[in-house]
């Protein structure tokens, strides 16, 4: 029932009060960085006409500036290739960066920057007016952090990618984390974002585990196997293949007519699948992914007529009896896409994908996030695909590559016995981990006599924080490095950790608790207001400012750890502002629990972004 529907009391009508209501709110919040040059765009083109230079304009926290205008030394340099230096009485870059100073003041129509500054050779230091900042750090209490804008585009994302009849282990952990946070960036934006899972569902490999399925579970047909074990079920498949030439014989076989059609292949194919793809769901649920599954057998029915379109066009050759593509000087080996004994591989499944998803679904945006390993394969499709004609300018193709999860010992994370790590095993240990600690720590709140959690409660949080953190320890750093898996360094209350930072969350929750303010709303009060007067206060509010810049950078280079660094540094300045700053009960405390809330809805923004939850209570 909304604030201002009628009630009644003992047959008595009456009219609740009707709440305060704030502006509604904006779709999206343009980036300071994009203002900021615009601004020196303008001041450019009016203070020096016809000089054609790149405006560079970049974030600084150097001399108490916001911003810094970098632009003076090439506009120097080309003005005196150009003999304009002399026409303009230009006698070094400090000149030219003092008249981008004057001219900036003018361009600045909003009156968003308080002052400018020249600085060194002929660098511009632009400080933003605090009022201004103040009025956009209040929107965010208001109404969340904003995304920046965004020219809608069809994006699908490829991530994940297991084998059927494989356990999910640590290597698919990082494709599934980045592939999910790039999803969330790419919707949060604006665009209509598809999610699927190329599960490895087609091969020859299939001969060899139907044909195990039909001697152990020969039932199948009517009855779904009973395999616990997926990865003991290759093992066994792949020693009878290998040590029993009969049984590799009666694979082979089982390849032609799973291929071909065969029922009987067919179902057993489906049951391997479907007992695989219950295995991988343990995995998505406890990260809360989601995922489509567009397996590789998806595309078999694409393959010939897409070769033959190739071949049609004129880009598709033979060599040595197999078809190919050849792709330019840059790369030296051809594209494969029939091979000599007239079978289809890799190149031609990933090839037919490319065809379906730019001209049958299309997506003008496909991102492929895999191990670093594949990106020649990745650089070659993509090359074939431009040379067909099927992508143009207009298409953006990216392989987002990634490196080893490692253990203590530098090398590929397994087990003592040398298996992969199960991921389901990885992320169950690290939420029973989390659950022992806070045991312990309820246990001793208990003994003090302080109220604890129901073991409901600490179920939850267990599960909130022992997730989370897996999934930060790998966004955190550049997705192109290797890092050594550690659930000591990942379950750390301190420093950079998911940890930390939820427990910095919860922190801020317990401020508003304690003020007993209701601070939604007071945010939502048009007459509420929110100053930056303190330095502690002011450092926060100019960092929650660069959410968009972020969010830009991080959708541009497919890197969530620009969001890590963000929040991570967001909960460091949080931190040093409620050192220095008294929130409740000091005469700021309406201005300061804004404050808080905008940092606290920036704070679950990102968690969101990142696939982590919130706690308001740890």
């Amino acid at each position: 029932m909304s604030a201002s529907s009628k009630t009644s009391t003992h047959g008595v009508a009456t009219v609740a009060p009707t709440a305060p209501t704030a502006p509604t709110p904006p779709k999206s919040q343009p980036t300071l960085l994009s203002e900021i040059t615009q601004i020196c765009a303008e001041a450019q083109a009016s203070a020096f006409p016809g000089i054609a230079a790149k405006v560079s304009v970049a974030a600084t926290e150097r001399a108490g500036a916001d911003y810094q205008n970098n632009s003076a030394l090439q506009l120097y340099g080309i003005a005196k290739s150009t003999g304009a230096d002399q026409t303009l009485a230009l006698k070094s870059p400090r000149d030219v960066a003092e008249r981008l100073a004057e001219a900036m003041a003018l361009a600045d129509k909003n009156g968003i920057i308080e002052k400018t500054e020249v600085a060194g050779a002929g660098f511009v230091n632009i400080k933003l007016g605090v009022e201004g900042l103040a009025s956009r750090v209040l929107d965010i209490a208001r109404h969340g952090a904003l995304p920046p804008p965004a020219l809608p585009r069809r994006v699908l994302v490829d991530f994940s990618s297991p084998n059927v009849a494989k356990e999910m282990h640590v290597g698919h952990l990082r494709s599934t984390i980045l592939g999910d946070t790039l999803c969330r960036v790419l919707g949060f934006v604006g665009h209509e974002v598809e999610r699927v899972n190329h599960v490895g569902d087609w091969g020859t490999q299939f001969g060899m585990l139907i044909r195990h399925l039909k001697n152990v579970f020969p039932d199948f047909g009517t009855k779904a196997p009973p395999i616990g074990d997926l990865q003991q079920f290759y093992r066994d498949s792949k020693q009878a293949f290998d040590e029993d030439e009969a049984f590799k014989a009666q694979a082979h076989a089982e390849v032609v007519k799973l291929q071909s059609g065969d029922s009987g292949s067919r179902v057993a194919w489906q049951q391997i699948c479907q007992v695989s793809r219950d295995a991988f769901e343990q995995v998505y649920s406890r990260l809360g992914v989601e995922l489509t599954e567009v397996g590789e057998s998806f595309y078999n029915e694409y393959i010939p007529p897409v070769v033959a379109h190739l071949e049609q066009i004129g880009i598709a050759t033979l060599s040595d009896g197999a078809k190919v593509i050849h792709c330019g000087t840059k790369h030296e080996q051809p594209l494969i896409i029939t091979k000599s004994d007239g079978g289809f591989g890799y190149d031609s499944t990933d090839m037919a994908a490319i065809w379906y998803r730019v001209l049958e679904k299309r997506c003008d945006w496909i991102v492929y996030v895999t191990d670093a390993g594949q990106g020649p394969h990745f650089e070659l499709c993509f090359a074939a695909a431009r040379k067909a004609g099927w992508a143009t300018d207009e298409h953006r193709l990216d392989h987002c590559p990634f490196g080893l999860v490692q253990g203590s010992d530098g090398k590929k994370f397994k087990t003592r016995s040398g298996d992969v790590v199960r991921l389901v095993d990885l992320l169950d240990e690290a939420v029973a981990q989390m659950r022992a600690e806070m045991g312990r720590r309820m246990a001793e709140e208990a003994e003090a006599g302080k109220p604890v959690m129901s073991d409901e409660e600490l179920d939850h949080a267990a599960r909130v924080l022992g997730y989370g953190a897996v999934k930060y320890f790998d966004l955190k750093r550049n997705r192109m490095s290797d890092y050594q898996f550690s659930y000591e360094a990942m379950l750390d209350r301190r420093g950079n950790t998911a940890v930390y930072l939820l427990y910095a969350g919860a922190r801020i929750a317990a401020i508003t608790r304690k003020s007993g303010v209701d601070v939604e709303a007071l945010a939502a009060d048009p007459s509420a207001v929110l100053k930056l007067d303190h330095p502690n206060e002011l450092a926060l509010g100019r960092h929650l400012l660069r959410f968009q810049d972020v969010i830009e950078l991080a959708m541009r280079d497919l890197a969530p750890n620009y969001i890590c660094d963000f929040v991570y540094e967001l909960a460091e300045k949080f931190s040093a502002f409620y050192r220095e700053c008294q929130v409740v009960g000091s005469p700021e405390q309406s201005s300061r629990l804004l404050i808080c809330r905008a940092t606290q809805m920036a704070m679950k923004r990102c968690f969101d972004l990142l696939g982590i939850g919130y706690l308001d209570r740890i």
